[in-house]
């Protein structure tokens, strides 16, 4: 056994075990655990609290840093309870915590028959998108494999339980395009940085890289393009909230259009997060490469 196959086991069955005595306990105490712990070791210690903070403050370079230290503790405590939902609530239960607004959106676009790509964010609860096919939505994901293997499969195997389809990254264009000629809605994390090779485009205000693939998928091959979320509530709901669908079916596929297509998804995107700033993911670096504020 390698040196790396190891380090796997020991992480790997280290969390199982911290599972399994969470389960003992009453859920209102894992809950009160859960946000403790994110708050202690993710604010209080600073688990890449500094990156979240200089990112805010330049977003909102007007408000009080009491006022974004506290959207930094509320994300902390979105990020606890996504942990509890994702690995320590059954689907059943989770699927009875989520509402859906605009549904008609989801329908219209796949009603083409050509599938849809669901341009989302970190926001929210994202990984809650597991139920949406008991809802009669065929899901599809984009994932990135993970560093640890069996924990990789473990979270995937969770994703997979109601039917939702995992695509790995690592295999690109190809897998895509055969989901969405399934008929199927391709989840697609847009906030991502995309590297030297993205487009340079405005993200809140500041130049940030961007992948080109939703854009360049949706004018090749005439996919439409519907916005969507997975808001939290302060009552414990979970709100999948789909937006009209975007498809510019006149424009040919090239580059100068898809800027055209991005900004007009960018826009939904920053609007959601400057309506909610605590639910969206501060603390990766989604400026690298674009606005170095990190010099």
């Amino acid at each position: 056994m390698s040196k790396k196959e190891l380090v796997n086991k020991i992480e790997y069955y280290s969390f199982r075990a911290w599972l399994a005595g969470f389960k003992l306990l009453p859920r209102f105490v894992v809950r009160y655990l859960l946000i403790s712990l994110f708050h202690t070791v993710g604010y209080g210690i600073g688990i890449r609290k500094q990156i979240a903070l200089k990112q805010l403050r330049q977003v909102y370079p007007n408000t009080p840093l009491s006022e974004l230290k506290v959207i930094l503790k509320k994300m902390y405590r979105n990020m606890a309870l996504t942990v509890l939902e994702e690995y320590l609530t059954d689907d059943e239960q989770l699927y009875s915590m989520c509402k859906i607004t605009g549904r008609e959106y989801v329908d219209e676009a796949l009603s083409l028959g050509r599938g849809a790509i669901l341009a989302t964010a970190h926001f929210g609860n994202w990984e809650a998108a597991r139920i949406l096919p008991k809802a009669g939505i065929p899901l599809s994901v984009i994932a990135k494999a993970q560093r640890n293997n069996l924990f990789d499969t473990y979270t995937n195997d969770i994703r997979k339980r109601c039917g939702l389809k995992v695509i790995d990254m690592n295999k690109g264009l190809r897998d895509i395009i055969k989901q969405l000629n399934e008929g199927r809605f391709v989840a697609i994390l847009m906030d991502q940085n995309a590297g030297k090779s993205g487009l340079m485009m405005d993200f809140l205000g500041f130049s940030a890289s961007h992948w080109k693939g939703v854009a360049k998928i949706s004018l090749r091959y005439g996919i439409p393009i519907v916005p969507g979320f997975a808001r939290r509530t302060d009552d414990g709901e979970i709100i999948f909230e789909f937006h009209k669908p975007i498809l510019h079916v006149e424009l040919d596929d090239q580059e100068p259009n898809y800027r055209i297509v991005l900004e007009e998804v960018n826009q939904i995107i920053e609007k959601e997060i400057r309506m909610y700033p605590d639910q969206w993911f501060w603390v990766h670096k989604r400026w690298k490469h674009g606005f170095d504020m990190f010099a």
